[in-house]
């Protein structure tokens, strides 16, 4: 019987879709028999594929045997060994008829033509990706490296424990897939080891890194591996379809199901980032490298505020908003100024922080405002 794998997170645009078209080519060519299922009416998986969404407006289809109406709506792709079932607009897979849904009952029947069916969801959630979930057997979480996609992340945890405890005991996490990352920034590599340092072996090895050729694909309707086999953003992929084979061949036969600690949900709310920290995971931080930094230009000083803003200099402006708080004026531009209280300390009465695409470029402190 194959594995049902969802890709979900209730975050759009941290690459759930093009994993699922990217990831289920990738165990194709490694001579694995995929079902992608397209749920998102936006249709993205489908059209990635080179077909589009199908309008059906028969109202005696939801009483007809799911199974036979996914056997004959499947498509077979360009991408060896893959297989389609386009988003139906008007058929409701959900709809609950019994204790269990039709979704769930075909699945369970259709999965034995499969090694893996990758479900592909809505990118807000819905009762739909409930379902979904109800009927996996584990989900695959992407989660961008960029500060924004922390946010609700631990509301998302809460909905997949909620699931395992009451709907889904055998939910697994798959894994959380790095997405996005970009060498050149700081913050990206900070995202890497904010989520490592939690998660630890639940996060895949493999990290998708931004690439022109992941992008492009797409609008010529193909996966990364028909457009290029060769880009290194194929290779991201093929890296992540080896490490799932290789983690579910360890795996096989071992029912322990991979729960997460209440108290690692709530620390992806980004209100309280830095502040939940054990110490020493806090010696990692930009923030405790900041206060470090500043503390060593005045040892002799017993005031707790900073006296010197180097450590500043290449942050995004997130985490400046972190260190600093909200600026005294012009939050939304590239000069953010803020006003300096403490006159007996500080010799200047403003620090204006100047921005570059949203990272520190320099700063000055000014005795008058300009």
């Amino acid at each position: 019987m194959g594995k049902i794998i969802s890709i979900c997170n209730q975050k759009g645009g941290v690459g759930k879709t093009t994993t699922c078209v990217n990831l289920s080519a990738a165990l194709g060519i490694l001579e694995n028999k995929v079902l992608v299922i397209d749920t998102d009416p936006q249709a993205n998986a489908s059209v990635s594929f080179g077909f589009s969404s199908r309008r059906i407006n028969n109202p005696a289809l939801q009483f007809m045997d799911f199974v036979a109406v996914i056997k004959n709506n499947v498509i077979k792709t360009n991408s060896p060994n893959v297989d389609l079932l386009p988003f139906f607009e008007d058929l409701n897979f959900f709809k609950r008829t019994s204790e269990e849904s039709k979704f769930k009952q075909a699945l369970e029947t259709i999965s034995k033509l499969y090694d893996f069916i990758i479900i592909d969801c809505v990118p807000f959630f819905k009762t739909k990706n409930l379902d979904i979930l109800i009927s996996s057997d584990s989900v695959i979480i992407p989660v961008q490296c960029d500060y924004y996609a922390l946010e609700g992340l631990h509301t998302f945890l809460k909905t997949i424990r909620y699931v395992q405890k009451n709907l889904n005991r055998n939910l697994e996490i798959e894994g959380f897939l790095l997405t996005m990352f970009d060498r050149r920034l700081n913050l990206s590599k900070q995202v890497v080891s904010y989520v490592r340092s939690y998660f630890k072996e639940l996060v895949f090895n493999a990290v998708i890194h931004r690439n022109s050729k992941i992008t492009q694909a797409p609008s010529f309707g193909k996966s990364i591996m028909e457009y290029d086999i060769s880009s290194s953003g194929a290779r991201y992929y093929l890296q992540l379809a080896s490490e799932i084979l290789v983690r579910n061949a360890k795996a096989e036969g071992l029912k322990e199901v991979s729960v997460i600690p209440e108290q690692k949900e709530s620390i992806f709310n980004t209100r309280r980032f830095f502040k939940t920290l054990d110490p020493e995971e806090r010696n990692n931080t930009l923030l405790e490298k900041f206060l470090k930094k500043s503390e060593a230009n005045y040892e002799n000083e017993k005031s707790p505020f900073i006296k010197n803003f180097d450590a500043l200099i290449d942050l995004t402006k997130p985490y400046v908003e972190q260190i600093m708080g909200i600026c005294y004026k012009n939050h939304f531009g590239n000069i953010w100024i803020y006003k300096i209280n403490k006159s007996k300390i500080f010799k200047k009465k403003y620090l204006y922080i100047y921005f570059k695409d949203d990272i520190v470029s320099h700063y000055a402190t000014k005795w008058f405002m300009n």
